[in-house]
């Protein structure tokens, strides 16, 4: 899980360890919105370093993720970049460097794009799918992954050459040509 494989397994993994500590608070409380679970949160980690850890380290960590992969596959643009701004305090935290400094030039260039793109941008056009549908956006990488591995999975793909580097290349190199 720690190493950065099998994404959607990893985030089920996470989002039903924050559901079962969060149990006992959802029982608890009657929230009307997103704000009042926050609040809630809050209130929780003022009581102890614990708590605290808890709550900023993996609760709030976790909402956000779900927040993020919500706006994708809804193809919501404002949700996206809400989400997405809130994200950049915690690259920075973690020292990715990389993702903090391009995020904030991406976050900047997004919210200066020209009114006619930004329309596309606010009908859902930011993400691709494979298959039309309310909840099948997905964020560009992962589609380009999830396109290239079916057809590298299917009949004349990679399965079976990968032993041989040079057909390899020539098969990947090929693709935007026989898809």
């Amino acid at each position: 899980m720690l190493n950065g494989k099998k994404f959607p397994q990893n985030v089920r993994a996470v989002c039903m360890m924050v559901e079962e500590v969060l149990r006992s608070v959802i029982m608890d409380g009657h929230f009307q919105k997103a704000d009042d679970l926050m609040r809630a949160l809050d209130q929780i980690a003022s009581q102890s370093r614990t708590a605290t850890l808890w709550v900023e380290v993996l609760v709030k960590p976790v909402l956000l993720m779900m927040s993020y992969i919500r706006a994708e596959r809804e193809g919501d643009w404002l949700l996206h970049l809400t989400t997405f701004r809130k994200m950049l305090p915690y690259y920075f935290a973690a020292g990715h460097v990389n993702y903090a400094r391009y995020g904030l030039y991406y976050l900047r260039s997004m919210e200066k794009l020209p009114p006619h793109v930004q329309g596309y941008f606010l009908q859902g056009q930011h993400v691709t799918r494979h298959i039309r549908g309310i909840w099948n956006g997905l964020w560009s990488d992962q589609f380009i992954e999830s396109t290239f591995m079916r057809y590298g999975h299917s009949a004349g793909g990679i399965i079976g050459i990968t032993l041989k580097p040079e057909a390899l290349k020539i098969w990947a190199l090929s693709q935007p040509i026989n898809i």
